[in-house]
């Protein structure tokens, strides 16, 4: 697997090489792929105002410099936000990177939308020192420039994408970084970064190649709470914002720079005041359960009759396992009047939860009679009336839990035909229990212990078709 991203990653640019070193003497050939360009274009790229060769370091080593791309409408003493086009695999002699098609027109489209494009040069034996030395110089100096230090995005392309993750990845990643477009490169290996925006587009033609690396990508980005976007750009081919010239290839170009824009310029603001309602809703949907209790401690305080809110508040409070504060505040809605099914439906789980199962009964029917008629609030009233001895009942419950559809799992179907199964021996319905025993069987309930000890199954135990279940059971 190594060995195949090593390969993957170089591909590109090695090729190109390849291509310069044969052709050094020679006129390049239509089939060279430094020669084309970025394939979208707007008018303005024809009025993008270029400084070439702006030295951004210099030492004992050499001097290396960047091309800065501005818009055609900026203005003395302007500051900018820049995009800079990473060269992380360095020059070779006179085959600079940013002389090649592609690295010269996506640059100056960058800068017909408004924003600074910048490409550079780097040093192949220092390609770390190369970078943080770009973006050292554009924090420090990017002023004199028209450039804001402070609002940099990146692209990197290919096998650049290793040597850029690396980078931001490190200590010396440049504070200023707010957004990195990361094309049809390897997987990154570093950690990835929770604080960084990053657009990462998958080339179809390439995803074979990136393995099981790929498939755990978003895995990695869910884990990190990292702010990624993943595109995966269908029928295209590596290299395709060059080499594709077509709509399909163009439209990702267009949400790209919009990435870039959304994340660098600043977002207009709504004519609006802040909500303090907007962000408990938002608390309540986003399941945070002790922010939604601190912002509705003090709504509650202001709003003592709102009952929606003492519903939300029960619902929170619950959540963090304050039932007794729950219970409190769901009475509390009930008695100004609450006959929305959540209130009845979180106290009446409350209840169940404490095996107070004579109180759940009714507040739990009142909530599927209020329209909360799912598979939980049908399969608890079913428990809850098994626990009563009210088995009829409980059947016609569970049967409409599974109309309602639980979810397939030992845990809920298996649970669910397992304590149908304790109503009908509690019936003497012997035929249905053995077959409900054995759904829930088939379902993955199979705790021994529980077909062997629960009371309501005694009347099975001597029945040959249970032994022959119980030896299909693990042992306890």
């Amino acid at each position: 697997m190594q060995i195949r991203r090593m390969i993957f990653g170089v591909f590109f640019t090695a090729v190109m090489l390849v291509s310069a070193l044969a052709q050094n003497a020679q006129q390049r050939s239509p089939l060279d792929g430094r020669n084309y360009g970025v394939v979208y274009d707007i008018p303005a790229t024809a009025q993008v105002k270029v400084r070439k060769d702006v030295p951004y370091l210099k030492d004992e080593r050499g001097t290396l410099a960047i091309d800065i791309y501005s818009p055609p409408d900026a203005k003395a003493g302007e500051r900018r936000p820049a995009v800079v086009f990473i060269n992380a695999v360095g020059d070779q002699g006179d085959n600079k990177v940013k002389d090649w098609g592609i690295y010269k027109s996506w640059p100056r489209l960058v800068a017909a939308h408004g924003l600074i494009g910048i490409s550079m040069d780097a040093d192949g034996t220092r390609i770390q020192e190369s970078l943080r030395g770009v973006f050292e110089f554009l924090t420090n100096k990017g002023a004199d420039h028209g450039i804001d230090g402070a609002r940099l995005g990146l692209y990197a392309a290919s096998a650049n994408v290793t040597g850029t993750t690396q980078y931001l990845a490190s200590e010396f990643a440049a504070k200023g970084i707010r957004a990195a477009a990361l094309y049809y490169g390897g997987v990154p290996a570093a950690q990835i970064r929770a604080d960084l925006p990053t657009l990462f587009i998958v080339a179809e033609g390439d995803a074979p190649r990136m393995g099981s690396a790929l498939a755990a990508l978003w895995q990695r980005v869910i884990e990190a709470k990292a702010p990624w976007s993943l595109q995966f750009a269908k029928g295209l081919p590596h290299a395709f914002d060059a080499f594709s010239d077509n709509d399909d290839s163009r439209r990702i170009l267009q949400q790209t720079i919009a990435f870039w824009k959304s994340h660098l310029e600043p977002v207009p603001q709504p004519s609006w005041q802040p909500s303090a309602a907007r962000e408990i809703v938002a608390a309540t949907y986003g399941n945070d359960a002790q922010r939604t209790v601190d912002l509705l401690s003090d709504w509650i305080k202001s709003n003592p009759t709102d009952t929606v809110a003492l519903t939300q508040y029960g619902r929170a409070l619950s959540q963090l396992r304050r039932f007794d504060d729950a219970t409190a505040a769901y009475e509390k809605a009930m008695s100004l009047g609450a006959n929305e099914p959540g209130v009845f439906a979180g106290l009446g789980q409350i209840k169940f939860g404490q095996r107070q199962f004579e109180q759940a009964i009714p507040l739990l029917t009142r909530a599927i009679e209020a329209g909360a008629r799912n598979s939980l609030m049908y399969g608890q009233l079913a428990s809850a009336q098994l626990h009563t001895g009210r088995y009829e009942e409980g059947i016609r419950n569970y049967e409409k839990a599974f109309e309602a559809g639980i979810p397939p799992g030992a845990n809920t179907r298996g649970v669910a035909y397992f304590n149908m199964a304790c109503g009908y021996a509690r019936l003497g319905q012997k035929g249905k229990a053995l077959d409900t025993l054995a759904n829930a069987i088939a379902e993955g309930f199979t705790n021994r212990e529980a077909y062997e000890t629960d009371e309501d199954l005694a009347s099975l135990r001597s029945e040959p078709r249970f032994q022959e279940m119980l030896t299909r059971l693990p042992k306890s």
